[in-house]
C-alpha cells in the first residue's frame, strides 16, 4: 500500500527546521511526502530526500493579503490528493486546507503547530478568521504536535483538544561538526574575537538583542564579541547598530547574513556561548524551550545563556547546560556573560557544553523526538485502513 503524506504550509519550508527534518524522517520511514507551500523568492539550497514532491506557489510582492491567502487555499484544495494516507497542516494557515481536505476525502488529520497565536495576540482580520477556524476544528485532528510542553497545555485548553499534544522539540538530526565557518566569516569582516556570544535566528525585536548590546560596556573583556546571524529586519538592525555605536561597542557587534539551515551548525560550533534570550512578548516566547536555536547550541556542545521563562530555566537546570538571566537587565546579562566566559570558570563552562551535548545525543535529537510521531501515524493509519476493510469482510462472511 502506498503511504503518502500531503502537507500544507503558508510560508517557505526551507526556513523551518522541523519541516525539513520531519520530511527527511518520514521519507526514511517509507512515506512519500507532498508539500504545498509558498515561494518567497529565496534560494536556500535545501536538499529534500527522494520521495518528496514540493509545489511552491509564488508569493505576491504586495505582502500577505487576504486575497492572496484565499488563492493559496483554493489552489491547495485543487491539488488535494485523495490517495493521501494523512493530511498535515503546518501552523494555523496550513491547517485550513489540510482540515478541509481531510474532511472531503475522509482521511486522518495531523496538525503540526510551531507558532501559536492565542487570543491575546493582535492579528489582522484575515488571520483572525483563520484563528477562529483553528479554534473550531483543531479538536478534530487525529494528531497534534507542539515544540514545548507548556505551549501544549495552553493549546489543549484553548482548542479543547481531546488528548495531550505530542511534544517534539525543534532539534537537529545530528550533532554539529567543527568547520571554522564562523571565524572565517568574521575574518572577512576584519573581526577576530577571543570569545563569541552567538545568536542565530531571525534578527528582530523580542530576542533580547537590544538588552545584550546595552550589556556590552560591562563585559570584562573588550576582545569578546556579540555576533548575530539570520534573516534581518532592516530597520531593527539599523537601530541596533546606531545603539552599539553610541555605546562604543560597534566594533564588537556583528550582524552576519543568513545561511541555509544545513550550514547553520557549521557556524554554531565555533561559538563560546549560545544566546537564547527571549522577551515575554507573546505566548511562543514564553514557552520556548523547544526552539531550534536552543537545540542547535546543545547539539554544538556550547553552553546556553537563557532568559527566565519557566520552560528555558527548567531546561538549563535539568541538563545543567547554561546560565539563566533576567533579560530586562543589561547589568545582569553582563554579569552572566562575564561568569560564563571568564578563564577562571572555563572548566565549569566546558562541563555545561558537554552536558548539553549529552542531553542532545541521549534525548533531544530530532530522530529520537520524532519516533512517537511515526508510531502514532502508523497506528492511526492502521486503524483507518481496518475500518474501511471491516464492512467488506462482514458482507463476505
Amino acid at each position: 500500500m502506498r503511504r503518502l503524506v500531503q502537507g500544507f504550509f503558508y510560508n517557505n519550508p526551507d526556513n523551518y527546521p522541523a519541516i525539513i527534518n520531519s520530511t527527511r524522517l518520514l521519507c526514511s520511514a517509507g512515506w512519500e511526502v507532498e508539500l504545498f507551500c509558498r515561494d518567497d523568492g529565496r534560494e536556500w539550497n535545501i536538499t529534500y530526500p527522494p520521495g518528496t514532491a514540493i509545489e511552491r506557489t509564488k508569493a505576491s510582492k504586495n505582502g500577505n493579503t487576504w486575497q492572496q491567502y484565499l488563492g493559496f487555499v483554493f489552489r491547495a484544495l485543487s491539488r488535494g490528493n485523495k490517495t493521501a494516507s494523512f493530511f498535515i497542516g503546518h501552523d494555523m494557515h496550513g491547517f485550513v486546507p489540510a482540515s478541509l481536505l481531510s474532511a472531503r476525502h475522509r482521511r486522518p488529520l495531523f496538525y503540526s503547530c510551531y507558532d501559536y497565536a492565542d487570543r491575546d495576540q493582535p492579528l489582522n482580520l484575515g488571520s483572525r478568521v483563520v484563528r477562529s477556524f483553528q479554534s473550531r476544528f483543531a479538536r478534530r485532528a487525529d494528531l497534534v504536535t507542539v515544540p514545548d510542553a507548556g505551549l501544549g497545555e495552553i493549546i489543549k485548553h484553548d482548542l479543547r483538544l481531546k488528548s495531550d499534544p505530542l511534544v517534539i522539540v525543534n532539534s537537529p538530526l545530528e550533532p554539529a561538526r567543527a568547520s571554522g565557518d564562523l571565524r572565517k566569516a568574521l575574518r572577512l569582516r576584519d573581526r577576530n574575537f577571543d570569545k563569541i556570544v552567538f545568536r542565530q535566528g531571525r534578527v528582530g525585536p523580542g530576542h533580547g538583542i537590544e538588552a545584550t548590546i546595552r550589556s556590552m560596556p560591562f563585559w570584562n573583556n573588550r576582545a569578546w564579541g556579540f555576533v548575530v546571524m539570520g534573516i534581518p529586519e532592516p530597520s531593527f538592525v539599523e537601530a541596533m547598530q546606531i545603539l552599539a555605536a553610541s555605546l562604543g561597542v560597534l566594533d564588537r557587534f556583528v550582524v552576519l547574513p543568513p545561511v541555509c539551515y544545513d550550514a547553520v551548525s557549521r557556524f554554531t560550533r565555533d561559538a563560546d556561548l549560545g544566546h537564547a534570550l527571549y522577551e515575554s512578548i507573546h505566548v511562543n516566547n514564553r514557552n520556548i524551550s523547544g526552539a531550534c536555536k536552543v537545540q542547535e547550541y546543545m547539539a554544538a556542545g556550547i553552553p546556553l545563556l537563557v532568559s527566565q521563562q519557566p520552560s528555558l530555566s527548567a531546561l538549563a537546570e535539568k541538563y545543567r547546560c547554561g546560565g539563566v538571566v533576567d533579560v530586562i537587565s543589561p547589568q545582569r546579562i553582563a554579569a552572566s556573560v562575564n561568569s560564563l566566559l571568564c578563564d577562571q570558570h572555563e572548566q565549569t563552562t566546558k562541563q555545561m557544553g558537554d552536558a548539553g551535548l549529552r542531553a542532545f545525543r541521549d534525548t533531544l535529537r530530532f530522530e529520537r523526538q520524532y519516533e512517537p510521531v511515526l508510531r502514532r501515524m502508523d497506528k492511526i493509519v492502521g486503524r483507518f485502513e481496518e475500518s474501511k476493510v471491516a464492512p467488506e469482510v462482514a458482507l463476505n462472511s
